[in-house]
């Protein structure tokens, strides 16, 4: 087993296609890889630091063929484990998602006030 981390906002589906009958592709697998690192919702505003995807070795071989994935782990978003320790140590050195939603915690770091929210 290996395990992905994930710093983007939301789940991937890398899907995998071959053709089909008049040339039309068919879907032969989808690998998805968890997301969701940075968003608020409505159970928490504390946010992970990343998200921890448990995946096969045959799936990573797999996803490492794929072009969307390619740019993800090339563009720091995702990165490949191969221990759940290592997984959690790795979260944390992620690159930022830029489209992610503003905590309490980055109004903080820049030095402002956070706006009230409902429950405020």
């Amino acid at each position: 087993m290996s395990f992905i981390t994930s710093r983007l906002a939301t789940s991937v589906n890398y899907t995998f296609y071959t053709k089909g009958a008049n040339n039309i592709n068919v879907v032969t697998d989808t690998i998805t890889v968890k997301g969701g690192a940075d968003v608020i919702n409505k159970k928490s505003l504390e946010t992970p630091q990343g998200v921890v995807t448990e995946l096969t070795d045959e799936q990573i071989d797999k996803l490492k063929s794929h072009p969307v994935f390619k740019q993800h782990l090339e563009g720091g978003y995702i990165t490949i484990v191969s221990t759940e320790k290592e997984a959690k140590k790795v979260e944390t050195e992620l690159q930022e998602d830029k489209s992610k939603q503003l905590t309490p915690k980055d109004y903080t770091k820049k030095g402002k006030k956070s706006p009230k929210s409902k429950k405020d």
